[in-house]
């Protein structure tokens, strides 16, 4: 496949989700599903909260749409076809091997939905954090035994599930807690996925890896149209955690390590940690402050980093815009891993990566210590 087939899908993805948006955002008001404002909300007005179902049924729709596309295609004779069949055919080879992938693809969309109905029941009525957890990692076990799970090189089965487990439940969560400004998590998505597309196709051609990333990265670029500050709709609990279980699913099902190449280091594994350093810095931060200040994990607040750093000055849009940039600035130099033949310089990508979080880290250290000093 040329680059520009990834483009249309990312473009489907879109206009899909830019029509069905509005959609729900009309149904949302007449089933409920609203956002109220609260003591840990920056919004002041209530906002409807099918975002993320516009989200996950525009995804539905541009997969089974395109499977149906495969389909036909596998079954025509373009031999003698004008200009457009010709580019049809070069897809015949893809079409033909779909049916290879179906059952990643079967476990990737059940649990998906698993969590989507989960996180319609928690948007409308509220829901306890073990059951949540629990639907995580009924959603992680059946993404094992559809055979996406990591290796990480070592042939123990239970040491594959539990690192599987731990990472779906880990990143699952880390989009949920990151929903917390108009366009952070989305945002945030959009750009993890498309890097994890590009090192897809830059490791290996995985099409399939490659094709998923881009069509949902293009069903979360048509929701944010609507909810960049100020914002019109969130995309929900319904949104946040199906769209980090499935990034989760697509960093675990991708080859990042290629055996057998002259370029190939082992460090090659650590890009999927490297382009979600920022949800992972948050969800860790968070539950170092909440641990520190003797809370709950699960007892929701405002120390997530977006609004430490509003704290530092920032306006919410800007410090939206702040985080996107971290995550394109860390994620990119993420893409080099692969291709990386000698440790010192995936050290040099992990240290800058490290480095980038505790200069962070730093600044909000300073300012909470000038904030004491004047009380």
């Amino acid at each position: 496949m040329e680059w520009y087939h990834f483009f249309v899908l990312f473009f489907e993805g879109f206009l899909l989700s830019l029509l069905l948006t509005p959609l729900m955002r009309r149904l949302a008001p007449l089933l409920s599903f609203l956002d109220h404002p609260g003591e840990r909300k920056v919004h002041q007005n209530p906002k409807p909260l099918l975002g993320g179902a516009a989200i996950f049924f525009a995804f539905l729709i541009a997969v089974f749409g395109d499977l149906l596309i495969l389909d036909w295609i596998a079954r025509s004779d373009f031999s003698q076809a004008s200009w457009w069949g010709r580019h049809l055919s070069e897809l015949s080879y893809f079409a033909a091997g779909s049916g290879r992938v179906m059952r990643e693809l079967i476990g990737l969309l059940s649990g998906g939905a698993i969590l989507f109905v989960l996180g319609l029941i928690d948007d409308r009525f509220g829901m306890s954090p073990l059951v949540k957890l629990a639907g995580q990692i009924i959603a992680a076990i059946i993404l094992y035994y559809c055979n996406i799970q990591i290796a990480l090189f070592i042939d123990r089965a239970f040491i594959n599930f539990a690192v599987t487990l731990f990472w779906i439940v880990l990143i699952t969560n880390a989009f949920n807690l990151l929903d917390n400004m108009d366009g952070l998590s989305g945002g945030v998505a959009v750009i993890a996925l498309v890097l994890l597309g590009i090192s897809t196709l830059l490791v290996g051609r995985q099409v399939f890896m490659s094709s998923i990333a881009f069509t949902l990265a293009g069903c979360i670029a048509g929701f944010l149209r609507y909810n960049l500050n100020p914002s019109s709709i969130f995309m929900g609990d319904a949104g946040s955690l199906v769209i980090g279980y499935m990034v989760a699913a697509l960093t675990v099902q991708s080859t990042f390590y290629q055996t057998g190449t002259e370029n190939a280091t082992g460090w090659a594994v650590a890009m999927p940690a490297v382009i979600l350093a920022v949800p992972i810095f948050d969800t860790l931060s968070v539950i170092l402050i909440r641990i520190k200040n003797g809370k709950p994990i699960y007892v929701g607040d405002k120390n997530h980093f977006s609004h430490r750093l509003v704290a530092l000055g920032m306006s919410h849009r800007r410090a939206v815009f702040f985080i996107h940039l971290v995550t394109l600035c860390v994620g990119s130099a993420a893409l080099v891993l692969p291709i990386i033949n000698e440790p010192f310089g995936a050290y040099v990508v992990l240290t800058q990566t490290i480095v980038f979080f505790v200069i962070i880290a730093m600044l909000e250290h300073i300012r909470n210590n000038n904030n004491n000093h004047s009380k």
